[in-house]
């Protein structure tokens, strides 16, 4: 049966392998939305304005890149943990891609349209799924005892659930604020970066 074939530590070798590679391809797609003008620039006067303008594009790219890091290495320290996978946990892996895979475009029209709410919230409501999609699998890792208990001790503590808590929360709430301002979600964001930063560098 295929779901036996997931129990094998071969099979999660190469199902990780998979993901990580579907991971370096979003990165790469992420830095391909700058696009550079096929005519060549007057002056350095043009340069600088048209580099100028890119700063929003810029911040987004940047955001959405940290982000992706900060996933990734949590998702490696998840299946690095994990002593089985099987058929659940795989849809759960792939329904995290699917939002994740959605960020290259909700990042670029971020960038290109930061003073449009809508535009910034679809960055925001993509950060908020691929967070939910991601914490699930961990949830899942979890009730199923896919996690063998002194390690779980290790990660699972209050400050840990703590932080994963306010980053969903910040994120959230960014999505209402940015019909206040649509620099509130950036300053969450870079928030949430920071925290998560924090977490990982303090284990």
């Amino acid at each position: 049966m295929i779901s036996r074939q997931f129990t094998k530590e071969s099979e999660k070798a190469r199902f990780e392998t998979f993901i990580d590679a579907i991971l370096a391809i979003i990165m790469t797609i992420l830095v391909l939305e700058f696009k550079v003008p096929e005519e060549a620039f007057a002056d350095d006067r043009s340069i600088q304005s048209h580099t100028y303008h890119l700063i929003p594009s810029l911040v987004s790219y940047f955001i959405s890149f940290s982000t992706i890091v900060i996933l990734w290495l949590d998702h490696h320290n998840l299946f690095r943990m994990l002593t089985r996978i099987d058929i659940p946990m795989v849809m759960l892996n792939f329904l995290f891609i699917l939002f994740l895979s959605a960020t290259p475009y909700t990042t670029s029209l971020a960038g290109r349209n930061f003073y449009n709410p809508f535009a910034v919230n679809l960055v925001a409501i993509n950060y908020l799924a691929m967070n939910i999609a991601f914490s699930s699998i961990w949830f899942y890792a979890m009730r199923k005892k896919m996690i063998p208990e002194i390690q779980l001790a290790e990660i699972s503590t209050k400050k840990e659930n703590a932080i994963i808590l306010a980053g969903i929360l910040l994120q959230l709430i960014s999505i209402p604020a940015a019909y206040v301002s649509t620099y509130i979600p950036f300053i969450f964001f870079t928030m949430i970066l920071i925290i998560h930063i924090y977490r990982i560098w303090s284990h």
